[in-house]
């Protein structure tokens, strides 16, 4: 039985490998691509490849045989999936990990939704990996997100990211602590 963790609005479902297309799909295919990648918003942040994107989920994104190593989880409201978030590796000593989500397209915008999955995903981490501290980096220009992300209880940060390792040139690093 697959694993399903409640929030307010949304429930997470653990990705399988069934779900890495589709999540591969909302992400290069979607209404809200262009706002998140690609030219002419993102020229230094290009849409993946299919190869690309199997390079950086790597299966166990997808099969939860490595948890430290990084998960993805379906979002889902009233069992319609809309969209991914997922978690990065995780880094003693405080437990550390970093966020990424996307939603499906945007009729699922703007309803509180990528929001409640980020609040509910903090808080498994914490209970189940003990994870003390999230990060999360999106593109200044992504206003909608940052919003949400501030929603959450991420603050912005004045640190920077080794632009070999950023998806993005203005990339704004927001850090929310275990509660």
């Amino acid at each position: 039985m697959t694993e399903i963790i409640h929030g307010r609005l949304v429930t997470l479902r653990i990705a399988t490998p069934v779900d890495r297309r589709p999540i591969f799909d909302w992400l290069t295919n979607s209404d809200l691509t262009s706002q998140m990648m690609g030219p002419p918003t993102y020229p230094d942040n290009k849409i993946p490849t299919w190869n690309e994107f199997i390079e950086d989920y790597k299966q166990y994104f997808f099969d939860s045989t490595q948890p430290l190593l990084g998960r993805c989880f379906v979002i889902e409201v009233n069992s319609e999936p809309v969209g991914q978030i997922n978690h990065d590796k995780v880094y003693p000593p405080d437990n550390t990990t970093e966020l990424d989500i996307w939603l499906k397209d945007s009729r699922y915008t703007s309803k509180g939704y990528g929001t409640d999955a980020i609040i509910t995903l903090c808080n498994y981490l914490t209970k189940t990996l003990d994870c003390q501290k999230f990060t999360i980096s999106p593109s200044r220009h992504n206003i909608n997100a940052i919003k949400a992300y501030k929603k959450a209880g991420f603050s912005e940060t004045d640190m920077t990211i080794d632009p070999s390792m950023a998806d993005c040139h203005d990339a704004v690093v927001m850090i929310k602590y275990a509660s």
